[in-house]
C-alpha cells in the first residue's frame, strides 16, 4: 500500500467516526471527559516543567492532528504563547475551524510528514494525541515517528497521549503498548505514564472516576514523554 493510499483511508476513518454511535456517546459523557482530560493534562504540565526546567513560556510546539484544536487551550494555559504554537490537521472541516476557533496560532495543513524539510529541528515539543491509532500501515507509522523526531530542536521532546488497547467495537483504529512505541523510537529515552480509566467503564461511573481510576490495571492509555538519547 502507497503512503498515499494510507493518507485516504486515514481521512475515511475519522470520517466514519462522526456517525460511529461509541463514539458519539464518549462525546456526550461530560462527566468523563472532563476528569480524563485533567488527569492527562497535569501529567502534561509535570513532563513539559521537568524537561525544560519551568521554561514553558519560551517553547515552540507543534500538534500533530491538531484536530478541531482541543488541546490549545490547555497549552497556552500553562504559559506557551499562541504565536509559539503550530497546528498540523489532515481534514479540511477540522482546519477550517482550527482557523476559526484559533486564528492566533499557525495552521499547518495536510500530511505531517511533509512538513519537512521546512521545519526541520523548528519545535521544543512535538506533541500527539490518538493519532498513531488511526493509522494503520506499519511503514506509514514508522515514516510519521521518524518525521517527529527529525522536527525537534536538539533536546526537544515528544508528547504522546494514546490507547493501548484495541477497540473490537471500531476496527478503524489499533492500540499501540510500550513495546511498539520503543520500537518506533529507537534510540530514545521514554517515560510512561498509564491513565485514563477504561471507557466503556469510565463513561458510567460519573463521580467515581478517580475512585476506580486509582486501580492501575482498569487505565487504558499512555502518556508518554520521548526524548532523543544524546549520544558523546
Amino acid at each position: 500500500m502507497s503512503s498515499q493510499e494510507e493518507t485516504e483511508k486515514i481521512k475515511i476513518r475519522y470520517e466514519n467516526r462522526k456517525s460511529n454511535r461509541s463514539v458519539q456517546d464518549h462525546n456526550a459523557a461530560k462527566s468523563f471527559i472532563s476528569f480524563m482530560t485533567k488527569e492527562r493534562e497535569l501529567i502534561y504540565k509535570h513532563l513539559l516543567q521537568k524537561q525544560f526546567n519551568n521554561r514553558i513560556k519560551n517553547l515552540t510546539l507543534l500538534e500533530i492532528g491538531a484536530g478541531n484544536g482541543g488541546n490549545i487551550a490547555f497549552f497556552k494555559d500553562i504559559g506557551i504563547y499562541a504565536s509559539s504554537i503550530y497546528a498540523n490537521e489532515l481534514l479540511e472541516d477540522r482546519i477550517q475551524n482550527l482557523r476559526k476557533n484559533h486564528p492566533e496560532v499557525h495552521i499547518l495543513p495536510g500530511d505531517a510528514r511533509k512538513l519537512l524539510p521546512d521545519h526541520s529541528q523548528s519545535f521544543d515539543v512535538v506533541f500527539q494525541s490518538t493519532v498513531f491509532t488511526s493509522i494503520l500501515e506499519p511503514e506509514f507509522k514508522k515514516e510519521l515517528a521518524a518525521c517527529c523526531l527529525k522536527l525537534l530542536k536538539p533536546q526537544g521532546m515528544i508528547l504522546w497521549y494514546d490507547f493501548a488497547f484495541n477497540n473490537p467495537k471500531n476496527k478503524d483504529v489499533k492500540g499501540i503498548k510500550k513495546k511498539e512505541i520503543r520500537a518506533l523510537f529507537p534510540n530514545c529515552n521514554i517515560a510512561f505514564h498509564k491513565v485514563t480509566l477504561a471507557p466503556p467503564i469510565g463513561r458510567r461511573v460519573g463521580k467515581l472516576y478517580p475512585v476506580l481510576n486509582s486501580l492501575p490495571f482498569l487505565r487504558t492509555h499512555l502518556v508518554a514523554a520521548i526524548t532523543p538519547k544524546v549520544i558523546p
